[in-house]
């Protein structure tokens, strides 16, 4: 499972990038840049998908899987994407490049510490982040896993001017073997990196404190005359509410629509269910029905970090970035529906091979 679900976040190219700029929905078709597409990281688009509801908006959305290395906000300023998943550092990164861009739904809202973290080998004698003062810290990425990693030095009293960093990239056998030579002390990373050191055969333990809900994951860019002068983002995130509700009131639901989508991260059942019961968690809503609700105050506190991480330069103007005027249309649906929906969709769609579900 960890292998399969290794594959699919670390996606191939962007299929769409020679295809030249999108309609912008102008013609209700949508191309949606995500880093995971058809997988358990994502099944809540998997699910607004398969159970009909961007049908019901008049919505037909094609799937751009990307990778790493391509940047999905610069996709979407460029128009070779109408909407794009995106971490939170790259999305202030854009967005003090170009005035061009919104974020009108978060994505992660109920927390962040399942996704992303830091990291030692199982046997390392240091056991909190406070044992890391004068250390090297190994970051996968030199602008969100820097932003983090001061994050948690500061939840121990130290900043990041009390260890050094190095930028050795994406979790592999070679990384694996550094973080196990002891030349960084620690790797401040995401979980398909740290699934990359048990396949690479290094058990690892997290010690990231707790603590750090406060800082955004990340959320969806749009252009901002797209959402200014048509309804077809409110559409999508509506949808994309719909297949998440749906998705954490009937977790059947959900597994079964993921285990259609992508069925080789069901190699082990149980642990691909816990994995999913977990990632349902971090889609949960502050009050439990408000779905993509945007708090400025956690991507106060992301630019803030990224501001003294030297990640940015200036700060971004969240009041405009940060388009939380939409929320309400965004959530107006009908949830009876929305399950009723869905229930049906399982009846349909319950392969006798897939056996019971908790």
């Amino acid at each position: 499972m960890r292998r399969a679900l290794t594959a699919a976040l670390t996606a191939v190219a962007l299929t769409a990038c020679g295809a030249g700029t999108t309609s912008g929905g102008a013609d209700g078709t949508l191309t949606l840049a995500t880093p995971a597409p058809n997988s358990l990281f994502t099944f809540n688009e998997v699910l607004a998908d398969r159970l009909g509801f961007f049908a019901d908006e008049g919505l037909r959305v094609k799937i751009a899987p990307v990778a790493d290395s391509v940047p999905i906000a610069g996709l979407v300023q460029g128009r070779k994407a109408d909407i794009g998943l995106v971490a939170a550092s790259d999305a202030l990164t854009a967005a003090l490049r170009t005035p061009d861009l919104r974020v009108p739904y978060d994505e992660r809202t109920g927390g962040n510490g399942f996704l992303v973290g830091l990291v030692v080998p199982e046997r390392s004698a240091v056991r909190t982040v406070a044992d890391l003062r004068g250390g090297n810290i190994g970051l996968a990425s030199p602008d969100q896993d820097r932003a983090y990693l001061t994050a948690a030095l500061k939840k121990a009293g130290l900043s990041i001017d009390d260890v050094e960093t190095t930028t050795v990239g994406p979790g592999s056998a070679a990384v694996a073997r550094t973080l196990e030579s002891g030349r960084i002390a620690a790797y401040a990373g995401t979980l398909t990196d740290f699934f990359a050191f048990d396949d690479a055969g290094l058990p690892v333990r997290d010690i990231t404190p707790s603590g750090l809900e406060e800082l955004p994951v990340g959320g969806y860019v749009v252009r901002a005359r797209t959402l200014e002068n048509s309804d077809v983002p409110v559409r999508f995130f509506r949808a994309l509410a719909r297949g998440t509700y749906a998705g954490l009131q009937r977790p059947r639901v959900a597994e079964a629509a993921a285990r259609q989508a992508a069925p080789e991260e069901w190699a082990e059942p149980e642990k691909a269910r816990g994995l999913l019961a977990a990632l349902s968690r971090t889609l949960t809503p502050y009050d439990g029905r408000t779905f993509g609700e945007i708090r400025p105050a956690r991507w106060s506190n992301a630019q803030n970090l990224l501001l003294e991480s030297d990640v940015l330069d200036e700060p971004v103007d969240l009041t405009a970035f940060l388009a939380t005027n939409v929320l309400q249309q965004i959530n107006t649906f009908d949830r009876a529906a929305t399950l009723a929906r869905a229930d049906a969709w399982l009846t349909d769609n319950t392969p006798a091979q897939q056996g019971s579900t908790p």
